[in-house]
């Protein structure tokens, strides 16, 4: 097996050894040797052996079974980690090996150096199948062979020859150079105006102690320390400087450019730099060239063979099936036809409102319905179902630890603060239905609601359907929907007037979706209940929609109705709202740049 020198690395003899070894099983498996000479060799030296003691053969015999064993592993077309594992496996050194790492003295340390050169080997073997997948034991052996393996030392080490010193702005001070190339000069990262500092803000102490005022900038500091940095990057150079940024939609050159080197135009001139030698620049810079109208017929077509020379060859990128905006639109039919009926919901109605295109990306898997809010959400929600059912407070944190121990939320400490905030939430509602039972009276919990809206000439059936979380009648004895939300920014009181679930809510209810239950249809007015905001008269923050008379019914019922002629499809608008910052499908939208790209 492999041995380690004296500065823990592996041992140059015993990688000789090793490269040979593998070099000859791969050999035997099909290689320049007849396939089974190398067993035949052993077998045959076996045989040779049994005249011996079995104390002075079992060292060769347990080479012979290795060697086997390897061979049949190559035979089988396993990877190189496969083999290697399975010789150390056969070896039965491991054992042996941690043991003796425990002891002190010279045999520990000799073992700790085996099992890092075991280790090395190991991640040797890891990198060179992730650069070259497929490639068999041979590969590897010759791999091996062409590396050059030293002891690592802690001392600096003098470059020898012609080289290039890679190193930061600290460590140049004292040394110079002929040419020196400072790259990446660019604003928030050459001047980085990050506060430094301690996480406990040791610094601002002393600063007070100092007798510093507090309206003293804490940025100014910083930076003159990165203008005396550039100075010194800048001033190792003996005879040429070179100074590079890039400009761009996000990013901008250094302010200190100018002080290096003050220009008289108004902008600085752009250089822009040849194709690289990245085989990506090839392909792309082909596809343009094919792809231009303005550019020479005979450079397109030879731009066209050289495309089709690397799609041959399997090159990413090449072949024009691959391309973008190529391929037809598989299918270009509406959502629902004519004959079928479009069903909404009034949380959906508030987000087809707001942008249709949103509305489609999340129906069809653009939302992730497993993330944490949605999961607490859901939670809260099932906890205010077990609270309406006669549950104490007691039985109900029961109940939240029972289901909580199967959230993943993450790290430790942020789990804990989610499930302490996941309680507040609970003592919250608690309050606010302790409190309410003077103006409303319970009559049913997650109720499930099915209206049919009427029918717009021209437009499509429809159905309004959902699940009220709560369903109240006030002293009048009109139905009152409350919705919970678990948010922790409640909407404004004027923006609670016009809330199109809380309006959708009521339209339902003028409609006589809660007669069944023995409701009437005079709605009472709607209300969002924010139990992650407490207040000390109501227990929870509340948000009040009035009662809907009859020309806020038809007013809103022509609302529903353009939701859902706007959801048939197959064309959707993607319309600016305050929620696209957050919006779960910016990266598909053109209203948004990192979607503008897909989309367009």
């Amino acid at each position: 097996m492999l041995l380690s020198s004296s500065y823990g690395g592996a041992d140059p003899l015993a990688l000789r050894r090793l490269r040979r070894g593998l070099r000859r099983l791969e050999m035997a498996a099909g290689g320049d040797r007849p396939s089974g000479e190398l067993l035949v060799e052993v077998v045959e030296t076996s045989d040779r052996l049994a005249a011996l003691e079995d104390a002075e053969s079992l060292p060769a015999r347990r080479i012979a079974h290795l060697l086997a064993l390897a061979r049949k592993a190559i035979e089988a077309g396993k990877s190189v980690e496969v083999v290697l594992w399975d010789l150390w496996t056969a070896t039965g050194l491991q054992d042996r090996w941690v043991a003796q790492s425990a002891r002190r003295g010279m045999p520990g340390m000799q073992a700790d150096r085996d099992l890092d050169a075991i280790v090395a080997l190991f991640e040797a073997a890891a990198k060179y199948v992730d650069r070259l997948p497929g490639s068999g034991v041979a590969g590897f052996a010759d791999y091996l062979e062409s590396q050059r393996i030293v002891g690592d030392t802690l001392a600096a080490a003098a470059p020898t020859g012609e080289a290039v010193s890679v190193l930061t702005a600290h460590s140049a001070a004292g040394r110079e150079w002929e040419v020196v190339a400072v790259p990446g000069v660019q604003e928030g990262s050459w001047p980085d105006l990050r506060l430094r500092g301690t996480v406990l803000g040791v610094e601002r102490m002393v600063d007070v102690l100092a007798g510093l005022e507090p309206s003293v900038s804490a940025v100014a500091p910083i930076l003159a320390e990165e203008r005396r940095l550039l100075l010194v990057a800048a001033s190792r150079a003996r005879s040429k400087l070179l100074i590079s940024a890039v400009r761009g939609e996000d990013e901008q050159p250094s302010r200190f450019l100018d002080e290096i080197e003050s220009s008289a135009e108004d902008e600085r001139k752009l250089h822009r730099p040849q194709r690289g030698l990245v085989l990506g620049e090839l392909v792309g810079e082909l596809r343009r060239v094919v792809c231009s109208d303005s550019e020479d017929p005979g450079r397109r077509s030879r731009a066209a063979a050289q495309l089709a020379r690397l799609a041959e060859a399997g090159v990413p990128g090449a072949h024009p099936e691959s391309w973008y905006g190529l391929a037809e639109v598989s299918i270009d039919a509406p959502l629902w036809t004519e004959e079928q009926k479009v069903s909404v919901t009034p949380s959906t109605i508030e987000v087809i409102t707001k942008c249709p295109l949103r509305w489609v990306v999340e129906r069809h898997g653009g939302q992730d319905p497993a993330e944490l809010a949605s999961v607490t959400g859901t939670l809260v929600h099932a906890l205010a179902q077990a609270a309406a059912s006669g549950a104490d407070a007691a039985a109900l944190r029961v109940k939240l630890d029972e289901a909580w121990a199967a959230v993943d939320a993450g790290a430790p400490w942020f789990s804990r603060r989610e499930r302490l905030r996941v309680e507040r939430m609970l003592d919250t509602f608690l309050a606010w239905l302790t409190m309410s039972r003077s103006q409303l009276t319970q009559v049913a919990v997650e109720e499930e609601m099915v209206v049919e809206v009427p029918k717009r000439d021209g437009g499509p059936w429809m159905q309004v359907r959902g699940r009220v979380d709560r369903l109240e009648h006030d002293e009048d004895g009109r139905p009152v929907v409350i919705d919970i939300k678990t948010g922790k920014n409640p909407v404004s009181r004027d923006a609670s007037q016009e809330h199109p679930q809380l309006a959708v809510y009521q339209l339902a209810t003028s409609l006589g979706g809660f007669t069944h239950i023995g409701l009437g249809s005079d709605p009472g007015g709607a209300r969002l209940l924010y139990v992650a905001k407490e207040d000390k008269k109501t227990g929870a923050v509340e948000r009040t929609q009035a009662p809907m008379d009859e020309q806020g019914v038809q007013a809103w019922l022509a609302v529903v109705q353009d939701a859902a002629e706007s959801v048939l499809g197959p064309e959707y608008t993607a319309k600016e709202n305050a929620d696209c910052d957050r919006c779960p499908a910016r990266t598909t939208c053109p209203v948004h740049p990192s979607g503008r790209q897909v989309s367009e």
